[in-house]
């Protein structure tokens, strides 16, 4: 628990500076730290070109709780700033993500869990600040081993909820709801 603590305050934390060098030695001191079946990964990725930088931090968690049931957390993080003269913006939002696991064989397992999403942090240059609405996103997938090391495919069924907020009092005053099926492929390289 110690070790979500401290990953949630470094990622989070509006007042830090994330560097590859920051997170590779944070993931480093969590893994001398940890049981050895705890595996930890911090991904940073990020986009740049003319007007726009974005960044998106990730730090995943996935435990052995039995020989059959792992639990899989994750806390992100992603910012952009779009440079456009008077359309310039800037957007953040934090993310959580819960998914127990259960393995039915060595290369098929099924999950069900949650991924909240904060409200959307949105300001403009004019001044206008709107934070559109958090959501949560309930979710059953079934996962199995791709054609190469760290890639799996993936098939997911999922309920998004958006709940209303201030600013959007009457759009979302129900709130929204959307329904996916997801087949993708993921590989890590």
């Amino acid at each position: 628990m110690k070790s979500i603590l401290v990953t949630t305050s470094i990622l989070i934390s509006s007042h830090s500076y994330a560097s590859s060098d920051v997170l590779a030695t944070t993931l480093n001191w969590l893994k001398t730290w940890s049981p050895q079946n705890i595996e930890f990964t911090m991904l940073k990725s990020a986009i740049k070109f003319n007007g726009c930088r974005q960044k998106e931090y990730l730090a995943a968690f996935n435990q052995p709780l039995t020989d059959n049931i792992t639990l899989e957390m994750a806390v992100g993080y992603a910012k952009g700033k779009h440079s456009w003269g008077v359309f310039s913006q800037k957007i953040s939002v934090k993310e959580f993500t819960f998914v127990p696991r259960f393995h039915l064989t060595q290369n098929v397992s099924i999950g069900f869990g949650v991924i909240a999403q904060s409200q959307t942090e949105f300001k403009t240059s004019q001044g206008i600040e709107l934070n559109l609405p958090k959501n949560t996103e309930w979710l059953f997938s079934t996962r199995t081993n791709g054609f190469a090391y760290n890639h799996y495919l993936e098939w997911s069924l999922s309920s998004q909820k958006w709940r209303a907020s201030n600013d959007f009092g009457g759009l979302f005053e129900n709130g929204t709801t959307n329904h996916k099926v997801v087949l993708s492929y993921n590989g890590y390289f």
